[in-house]
């Protein structure tokens, strides 16, 4: 699945992997871009399966100062002095292929001996019930293998963990209830998440720990979002100082250029 780079030698045994569902207002996508370009990672290579749909283009990030770097759908940026890997998926799954490339995403980390998946994911605002509309529009769930990491989460960072909840019509559990630590099929509700909810189901049968982050969002200008989402996993893996985000310059193009003057 992973096609190294000619030059990339060095393993991935150890290196935490930060992976972006496609989703709703593609802020996963975003905050991965925050932090390639910020980082400064280095590019180590793509992943290649038949679900993944074509894509090519350019000059993505700032710190790539070759003009014409082409950059593919699926590409794998690493930081050996971090032990962190950081895929950025830039298509959705061809039609039917989600199973197939959640088994094979979850085997690719088992093999390359990961210490963890570290999911970023946004679910549509509209579907959120009333307890889920106070404070940050944030939240997280654990696979059973990282549940120790719950207790850091929930008291440490004061972050909220994502309320059990069954249908779309069924409120979800109110902030005064106790939270279900690990969400089993049956109470995971995740509207326009992607492959989110499939990755959390299927991780701890591959073994692989999993930390998901989800951010409740809608479709349109979801800078801020992506800002929101990067700073949020910021607090637990303390990536970036107190310089800031960088945004990419590619982003200036995220909406196409200013209207012809002529046009009124």
């Amino acid at each position: 699945m992973f096609v190294p780079r000619r030059d990339y030698t060095a393993s991935l045994e150890g290196y935490r992997i930060i992976f972006p569902c496609v989703s709703v207002g593609n802020v996963p996508q975003l905050a991965v871009d925050l932090i390639i370009n910020t980082l400064r990672l280095s590019c180590a290579g793509y992943l290649r399966h038949p679900g993944l749909l074509p894509l090519v283009g350019n000059d993505a990030f700032d710190h790539l100062k070759s003009p014409g770097h082409l950059h593919l759908s699926t590409e794998v940026y690493c930081s050996h002095e971090l032990k962190l890997a950081v895929v950025q998926m830039r298509v959705p799954l061809a039609k039917g292929y989600q199973k197939e490339f959640v088994e094979d995403l979850l085997t690719w980390v088992r093999d390359v001996k990961a210490s963890d998946l570290v999911v970023l994911t946004s679910s549509d605002a509209v579907e959120r019930r009333d307890s889920q509309l106070l404070g940050r529009p944030l939240r997280f769930m654990v696979n059973q293998l990282s549940l120790p990491l719950y207790e850091h989460f929930a008291n440490d960072l004061k972050w909220s963990s994502l309320e059990p909840r069954t249908s779309a019509v069924e409120p979800a559990t109110s902030l005064g209830e106790a939270q279900v630590k690990v969400l089993r099929d049956e109470e995971l509700f995740l509207p326009s998440a992607g492959i989110a909810r499939r990755l959390h189901l299927s991780s701890s049968q591959w073994n692989v720990k999993m930390v998901t982050l989800i951010a409740f969002c809608s479709q349109g200008d979801n800078i801020a979002d992506s800002i929101g989402m990067a700073s949020y996993l910021n607090e637990w893996l303390h990536l970036q100082g107190p310089q800031g985000w960088a945004c990419p310059k590619s982003w200036g193009l995220m909406y196409g250029g200013p209207s012809p003057d002529n046009l009124f």
